[in-house]
């Protein structure tokens, strides 16, 4: 059986391949669904709209991912997908996806494969914001970022109070008291590039 990665590159051979820039939404949530695509460089996030208008980001995307498969069902997008780094993406069409899905198996079970991985983080996700308050999930988003420059532990920016507030399911104003307390009390220092963690941060605030 092919490796995922040759299968994605044999299905973007079929579809219409361009450049888009951060910023961008490549689809959006509520519209009809008649495409997917698979991504070759870049990054780009999956958010949906919350209470009072607030976003809600699910996940991020990168080189090696695809999005767009619901429309397989015939149904509305499920989330708005927007470009955060300059990104390489090819469309394929719902018509060129089914004719290759009929004609190999191989390529439709590493999408049911993917499929369900996807919604295991989702359902993860999920449970996180349900059963977590907002200072326990920014631990837990500055745990899965974090990485090691010279010996501090430092996430990497730019990441805006409104993208964390969005990737926490809260408000911004919320984030900006957490960030403020936990720097008055010396245990990161937040710069426009990054957020260093000066101390290992308490589980609960």
């Amino acid at each position: 059986m092919e490796q995922p990665d040759e299968i994605l590159a044999e299905l973007a051979k079929l579809g219409e391949t361009r450049t888009w820039e951060p910023g961008t939404a490549v689809v959006t949530e509520g519209d009809m669904a008649d495409c997917m695509y698979i991504v070759h460089t870049g990054e780009l996030r999956a958010v949906v709209a919350g209470e009072g208008g607030r976003n809600v980001e699910l996940n991020t995307l990168g080189a090696g991912d695809f999005f767009g498969e619901l429309m397989l069902s015939g149904e509305r997008r499920a989330a708005t997908v927007e470009v955060t780094v300059r990104a390489q993406l090819t469309r394929v069409t719902r018509a060129e996806v089914e004719r290759v899905l009929a004609s190999r198996p191989d390529l439709a079970f590493h999408l049911i494969q993917r499929m369900v991985q996807r919604v295991r983080t989702l359902t993860h996700t999920v449970s996180r914001l349900a059963s977590v308050d907002v200072y326990g999930r920014l631990v837990g988003l500055f745990d899965v970022l974090a990485i090691d420059d010279g010996g501090q532990r430092v996430v990497p920016g730019p990441l805006s109070q409104v993208r964390i507030a969005e990737r926490l399911g809260a408000s911004r104003a919320m984030v900006n008291r957490l960030l403020q307390d936990l720097t008055q009390g010396g245990y990161i220092e937040v710069s426009r590039e990054r957020i260093v963690l000066l101390s290992e941060l308490p589980r609960r605030w």
